[in-house]
């Protein structure tokens, strides 16, 4: 079944300092950034990578595409990116997949745990992608 790496995108690019100002300017850019940052460490770690952005505040139905080789995912309306994750972790679980949540919000992660997933702070995430990086 392999490793799975799911990604809440916005808590990311809210944690790490180099999106801090980019997310302000060009949130779009700081998206595209992340999604390439992942899919390059997801390659070489042997990942199947899923990034997930809220689109709780957004018109419109979910959408996914594949980009640089892994998943991009825009939750339906009203639906936050928490309960989707927790939704996914629980079903990889289900077949004996690993999987691995990137996310610093505290519920989010006891939730995962409690799926059977392994959680990882945004912080932590960090610091595996810039040891990969080097």
């Amino acid at each position: 079944m392999g490793e799975y790496l799911i990604i809440d995108g916005y808590n990311v690019i809210s944690a790490w300092k180099d999106f801090a100002q980019l997310r302000q300017e060009n949130l779009e850019h700081a998206r595209e950034l992340l999604v390439a940052g992942v899919a390059e460490y997801a390659a070489f770690k042997g990942y199947r990578a899923i990034v997930v952005f809220d689109a709780q505040e957004v018109a419109g139905a979910a959408a996914s595409e594949k980009i640089h080789g892994i998943d991009v995912v825009f939750t339906d309306e009203g639906e936050t990116a928490d309960s989707w994750i927790e939704r996914r972790a629980y079903e990889l679980r289900r077949v004996q997949a690993k999987v691995f949540v990137v996310t610093s919000d505290y519920a989010e992660q006891i939730n995962i745990l409690g799926a059977g997933a392994y959680r990882i702070s945004s912080r932590e995430f960090r610091e595996q992608y810039d040891k990969t990086k080097k």
